[in-house]
């Protein structure tokens, strides 16, 4: 029997209920149906993720979009050297 599919509102929502101060994990849990090893799964992935958005300068993703877009404007201004030789190749005979 395949496990319950939670909302990611779902979860962040069950996360937070646990976080509040004085609250009962196992309570919490055994309310909404998770398994506490799930709950502390989804509380560690909340903060790594919180984590990440607070973090000063661009993400990681935003970093490989970077790269890639300096690799594909090298590779561009290596195909315009290319043509530019090409073309002087084919006119040079031509005077």
């Amino acid at each position: 029997m395949p496990g319950r599919k939670w909302t990611v509102d779902e979860k962040m929502n069950i996360v937070l209920e646990g976080m509040v101060p004085g609250a009962n994990i196992s309570e919490v849990c055994r309310q909404h149906g998770v398994a506490q090893s799930l709950y502390y799964k989804w509380r560690d992935a909340f903060l790594t993720g919180g984590r990440a958005g607070l973090q000063s300068g661009p993400s990681t993703r935003e970093q490989e979009l970077e790269k890639q877009l300096q690799e594909a404007m090298s590779k561009i201004g290596e195909q315009a050297m290319e043509i530019d030789v090409l073309r002087k190749k084919s006119n040079w005979g031509r005077k």
